[in-house]
């Protein structure tokens, strides 16, 4: 709109006769439409600008060539058509396009210059430097400044959209990884402690009628068993509450992370149950982290647990070794009755998760666990835990 009102302008001037110096109202006209050539052409520049950059040059070196290089009013144009030249075209290309087209208008007004004799050659020289300095490096440097802050912004904007799509990656892996934790966690447990409940309830049944007092003790037990069961599910599921700490309930506290102070109490659960379970610890103690002493209780747990489940006669070890560079926890039972190739993780072949249970733990804390049958028919889970480094005594 700015170079169609410069051409109706500089048309009216022409009529209206207040050109200096005055001229032909024919060439007047031609020129005036040369610009308002410029401007119908740069209505493509965002689609087309090295054409319409092209175009609007060419028009530029007609009204140059017509007034003896000293017509500028087809420089808005060739300034506008420049910046989105270098604005939007890819490189070298566009470079290469500017400078073309600049040395050609140079030499074209350079040439009706010295035709004209008007102006001293030092004034023509300088007029052509202005020239090249306003109309082609100026929009140029305008354009590559633009540019660059153009692609600084894309450039922060697909940072943030990396670190977002990132973000929701990581909080995505992170609630997959606390569900596989809790499943984990609630399988162990109900998986300890439900079988526990099984064993007790079918001994108490089996002595409902020969000793009725041993048969009405179990079943006291067993009521305390299921309130433990309740009582460790939720402290487990407690865990995704906001609030930290351990919770009263029904008179215990619930902790939701067992460590190896919690081993005893969980043999001698184990014994009330009709569990034959040696423990023994041998070696200078040193410390683990929270996560590896959950992994060890739940992997004794747990092994435990089948050792009821499919060799419930059979006796059981469970021993913590602590050597210089790493603690050892094996946990063994002897062949059951009728039973001889099942043992502390239960049937290798099962549909269960107690195996899966404990390799993730061991994965999760760099330990090596290794189940598998023994020489003389029982089962035999061993976990290696490497000493962190500054393990101390406790």
């Amino acid at each position: 709109m700015a170079v169609l009102l410069a051409a109706v302008t500089y048309l009216g001037a022409g009529v209206g006769g207040i050109l200096e110096p005055a001229q032909d109202l024919l060439l007047t006209t031609l020129q005036a439409v040369l610009v308002a050539g410029q401007a119908a052409a740069l209505l493509f520049r965002w689609t087309s600008p090295v054409r319409v950059f092209a175009a609007v040059v060419l028009l530029h070196c007609g009204l140059l060539a017509s007034s003896a290089a000293e017509l500028g009013i087809g420089s808005l144009a060739v300034m506008l058509a420049a910046f989105h030249l270098v604005r939007r075209s890819e490189r070298p290309a566009a470079l290469r396009v500017l400078s073309a087209m600049a040395v050609l208008s140079s030499l074209v007004g350079l040439v009706a210059a010295l035709h004209s004799g008007l102006l001293p050659l030092p004034m023509v020289f300088g007029l052509i430097a202005a020239r090249l300095v306003f109309e082609y490096l100026v929009p140029a440097l305008i354009a590559e400044f633009s540019r660059g802050r153009a692609q600084l912004r894309e450039a922060a904007r697909e940072r943030q959209d990396f670190i977002e799509r990132e973000r929701i990656h990581l909080l995505q892996q992170d609630r997959r990884a606390e569900r596989t934790a809790l499943a984990r966690e609630l399988h162990d447990i109900a998986g300890h402690h439900l079988s526990g409940i099984i064993v007790s309830a079918q001994a108490a049944g089996a002595l409902m009628a020969s000793d009725p007092e041993r048969s009405r003790s179990m079943l006291r037990e067993l009521e305390q068993e299921a309130r433990a069961t309740m009582v460790d599910l939720r402290g487990t599921v407690g865990l995704l509450r906001p609030d930290d700490g351990p919770r009263i309930d029904d008179g215990r506290t619930t902790i939701g992370i067992p460590g190896l102070a919690h081993l005893p109490a969980l043999i001698h659960a184990a014994a009330g149950r009709g569990q034959n379970v040696a423990f023994t610890v041998t070696g200078e103690e040193f410390r683990l982290g929270p996560v590896a002493e959950a992994s060890v209780y739940r992997t004794v747990q747990e092994s435990l647990t089948n050792a009821a489940r499919h060799a419930p006669d059979a006796s059981c070890t469970v021993s913590l070794e602590y050597r210089t560079e790493e603690m050892v926890v094996t946990v063994e039972n002897a062949p059951g009755a009728g039973s001889p190739a099942r043992a502390a993780e239960g049937t290798p072949g099962g549909r269960g998760y107690g195996l899966v249970g404990m390799n993730e733990r061991a994965e999760l804390i760099g330990a090596d666990l290794v189940t598998g049958p023994t020489a003389g028919g029982g089962w035999r889970n061993r976990l290696r835990i490497p000493r962190p480094a500054g393990g101390q005594r406790p």
